[in-house]
């Protein structure tokens, strides 16, 4: 059975609010896991964690920082991956078979939520961390860019605007995966039945020759 999935384009606590706010419906456990932050003070990202869920309601949270403990994962409702260095996180996800873990997870009904770096980890490749403004760099030398591939055949662009059509166009042509570009403020969602846009933007689907947005709550067929 498939659980669900909450893929975020990225932003602050108060552009995610709507998004976290479905997130958090019916979840009283929480997993929060920010091995992508960049200058890696874990402490002052848990801090940041703890008042944003606060927002909506009181939750159970445990961070984990190290992923070769060993740790319970069916006691929790939800695993959230934040964001940061999507090459530095996919690393150590598979570098300590952390992925298998994942897709268990997912595949036992729960719910997994990815914030920029942590959903662009979830689809087919995450080299589109490579384009536009907030592009990542490759510090640590990750040669396998495969990633969960939980959505087949499609790489996702967070942080996205409008005006990077024509360098992900290029991007399909040279991989022939599709593109679901997520802007700040919105995320994809998955019920695991269908997908939809949620948040307050449009979620933006880029093939080879086009682009189509989906309004908030439209399905969105991934084929």
């Amino acid at each position: 059975m498939a659980g669900k999935l909450f893929l975020s384009g990225g932003g602050d606590e108060k552009q995610t609010f709507e998004v976290d706010e479905i997130f958090l419906e019916n979840i009283n456990s929480v997993l929060y896991i920010p091995i992508a932050w960049k200058n890696g003070d874990y402490d002052a990202c848990k801090e940041w964690f703890t008042s944003t869920m606060k927002q909506h309601k009181a939750i159970r949270i445990e961070m984990l920082t190290d992923l070769s403990k060993d740790i319970n994962l069916e006691k929790f409702g939800a695993i959230y991956i934040g964001g940061g260095n999507t090459f530095k996180l996919l690393k150590e996800i598979k570098d300590n078979s952390f992925d298998k873990k994942l897709l268990d997870f997912f595949n036992q009904g729960k719910s997994i939520y990815g914030g920029s770096a942590g959903a662009i980890i979830q689809v087919a490749d995450i080299n589109t961390a490579l384009l536009c403004n907030d592009a990542d760099v490759n510090k640590v030398n990750l040669k396998d860019t495969s990633a969960l591939n939980l959505i087949n055949n499609h790489d996702i662009q967070a942080h996205f605007r409008t005006d990077q059509i024509g360098e992900h166009q290029k991007y399909i042509e040279k991989t022939n995966r599709n593109i679901i570009a997520i802007p700040e403020e919105s995320a994809l969602f998955f019920d695991g039945k269908e997908f939809k846009a949620i948040g307050l933007k449009p979620i933006t689907i880029i093939t080879k020759d086009s682009s189509t947005n989906y309004k908030i709550n439209e399905i969105i067929s991934l084929i």
